[in-house]
């Protein structure tokens, strides 16, 4: 700092400063009617709040809501799947046409306050709102990295849970279907030539606890039989329809992983690739393994459908529980837990890194099997 001397008895204080962009020394400067030793350090405080405000206004943003979408979305789709990419980008035209939130806002002007009552408007289900929500949170955590604000505003949006009722409880045995059930349904799916191709499918995830996506993105080439390994590298993306259909790499590094299979698995994966290779010319260790009548992989939509026309084939027998492809996932946990499997063995096996709904599952048949327990001890007699 240092003092220039005025007309009529007042004083100049001067201080330099480094604009942080380009470098540059730069001056501020404020007048006072005294140099003594007390004006001094009254100066060079004032200065250098002078100083810390111009640089904060500096390194605030201007951009406004729509540009720090924008500016994130060009940045972050680079790094998603394409099925990720579609569902982003429908929540981001959602965004231009909700009057409830003003994307002309400038992001530095934005607050809590500000996106909970956007989030509040929404009519849609918790699911949805919390996408939503998502979003903008991965936005904010953008613009806080790259210093366009101090604070991701999102941190405190609230997205109250709907109460509990007696239509949304959902059993936990609902979450997976028992041994029986799953040989009840394997008896309409075999009963029949044309619902046997999905059936042995449906066998094959029971027995292995693939995702449907992980089943019908595998080739014959990650089948190594006489290691009676599977190997799970993929799972497909048919965003663009299933004849554009392609194999990327699984979300998670859990998803990515290698399984023993058994002996019936193995007749399942031999009979049907032995089938396709006397219906195909084309046929090789590229080729898809569950593959429809078109050659094309399986469609979920078609598996699903067919599950439900199955179900109802089997009458008085039904299975009252909402079938989809997912439940043979947790059948196959099920199952591991009533061989005693450990829960850390299950999670590897069956690609989870988060084992809430496998400890969920593995928790309710353990108890069951304690029941069991208890009751043959009562059978012995003593």
């Amino acid at each position: 700092m240092w003092i220039e001397e005025l007309a009529k008895g007042k004083y100049k204080y001067i201080e330099r400063y480094k604009d942080p962009y380009t470098e540059e020394l730069k001056k501020v400067s404020i007048t006072l009617t005294s140099k003594s030793n007390v004006a001094k350090k009254q100066a060079q405080k004032e200065l250098n709040e002078k100083i810390d405000r111009i640089l904060t206004a500096e390194k605030k943003s201007d951009h406004t809501l729509q540009e720090l979408l924008d500016e994130w979305w060009d940045f972050h789709s680079q790094t998603v799947r394409s099925n990720t990419i579609r569902n982003y980008t429908n929540i981001m035209k959602s965004f231009k046409k909700n009057d409830n939130l003003n994307l002309k806002a400038k992001i530095r002007n934005t607050d809590s306050q500000f996106f909970q009552k956007f989030i509040n408007s929404l009519t849609f289900s918790h699911v949805q709102k919390s996408k939503y929500k998502s979003v903008l949170n991965m936005a904010f955590d953008y613009a806080v990295n790259m210093q366009y604000v101090r604070d991701n505003p999102l941190r405190k949006v609230i997205i109250p849970k709907p109460p509990r009722t007696l239509e949304t409880f959902s059993r936990v045995q609902d979450l997976y279907l028992e041994k029986e059930e799953v040989n009840r349904l394997l008896t309409a799916y075999y009963s029949s030539h044309q619902s046997k191709r999905i059936g042995n499918l449906v066998e094959f995830m029971y027995l292995t606890g693939v995702r449907i996506g992980e089943a019908i993105s595998l080739q014959v080439k990650n089948y190594r039989k006489e290691e009676k390994l599977l190997d799970i590298h993929g799972t497909l993306d048919y965003s663009k329809g299933y004849k554009n259909a392609t194999k990327e790499l699984p979300k998670t590094d859990a998803s990515y992983r290698t399984i023993g299979i058994s002996n019936r698995v193995i007749e399942i994966l031999d009979e049907v690739i032995l089938e396709n290779k006397l219906k195909y010319d084309h046929y090789d260790n590229d080729s898809y393994i569950f593959i429809g009548k078109t050659g094309l992989p399986i469609q979920v939509n078609t598996f699903n459908a067919a599950l439900d026309y199955n179900n109802e084939k089997l009458g008085d027998k039904k299975i009252n529980k909402k079938l989809h492809s997912h439940i043979f996932r947790h059948s196959h946990i099920s199952l591991l837990s009533e061989l005693n499997i450990p829960i850390k063995a299950i999670m590897q096996r069956v690609g989870h890194d988060d084992e809430k709904t496998t400890l969920k599952i593995y928790t309710h048949v353990t108890e069951k099997q304690k029941t069991d327990i208890v009751e043959k001890l009562n059978n012995l007699g003593f």
